[in-house]
């Protein structure tokens, strides 16, 4: 799944709760399991080996283990004698939100082309129920390989207009960031143009849908980084996030309707 739509996935979870660490552990947790694309981006410069790169996507990151493992070493944090002594921190709030958003994370990642390997290490074999599958398109037919350029293109899109635009103006409105307010307006803009540079590329049908794809993640590895720690980043603004029943329901159908855009 898109990497905005996993964030805006973390908003939603946190605007059903006032628990401001639960929160914050949400909308991290949504987008932690993808830090391992980052890794495969690295992984495939150095070796060239795209079976070992797409081979690390959706493994540990996208697990079972992973889900608990992550909130049991914050929770256990909290039980260490110094920290629960000197600090007065929700351990317990971050850690359900955590797990609730690598939980979300995973399971609309089932939906998404591939699966997950939901038992690694125990099992190679893939989990999930994809809407459309990988397999249903050829990458080498003008039509998909457009369609699959498409998806990896918008998906830097969507961290912006879904995740990065909304916490900009609430940073704003809320009077927070403010010394760090102008260069996430720079940030932003500057991934905009990048990203928006490489709509040329689809249409070019010489270049692969395999070489578009390594080409726009030259840039593109750095800009998932930062989506992976802007929730961090954005802390003190998702805390005090919150969305009403009516914006959310608008929210979830925006998502649905762009997702079916794309098998159309």
């Amino acid at each position: 799944m898109q990497g905005g739509i996993h964030l805006l996935s973390g908003l939603l979870l946190a605007s059903l709760t006032k628990r401001k660490e639960f929160k914050l552990g949400a909308v991290f947790g949504a987008i932690l399991p993808d830090i391992d694309i980052v890794v495969s981006a690295i992984v495939y410069i150095i070796t060239r080996d795209r079976d070992l790169a797409i081979a690390i996507h959706r493994s540990l990151t996208h697990s079972l283990l992973f889900m608990i493992l992550v909130p049991l070493i914050i929770l256990s944090i909290s039980f260490i004698p110094y920290v629960k002594r000197k600090y007065k921190y929700d351990f317990v709030g971050l850690a359900l939100g955590l797990f609730a958003g690598i939980t979300i994370h995973i399971f609309l990642d089932m939906l998404y082309l591939y699966g997950v390997y939901l038992l690694w290490p125990f099992s190679n074999q893939m989990v999930g129920f994809p809407i459309v599958p990988f397999e249903s398109f050829n990458e080498f037919l003008p039509r998909d390989m457009f369609k699959l350029k498409l998806l990896q293109t918008t998906d830097f899109y969507t961290d912006i207009f879904f995740f990065y635009v909304p916490m900009i103006y609430l940073a704003y409105k809320m009077d927070l960031l403010k010394g760090v307010r102008q260069l996430f307006i720079i940030y932003t803009v500057i991934s905009f143009i990048t990203i928006t540079a490489f709509f040329g590329l689809m249409y070019n049908y010489n270049i692969s849908y395999e070489n578009h794809v390594i080409y726009l993640y030259i840039p593109g590895t750095f800009f998932l980084l930062f989506s992976v720690i802007s929730p961090i980043l954005f802390r003190n603004v998702i805390r005090e996030f919150k969305m009403n029943v009516w914006e959310m329901c608008i929210v979830v159908s925006l998502i649905v309707f762009s997702q079916i855009l794309f098998y159309i």
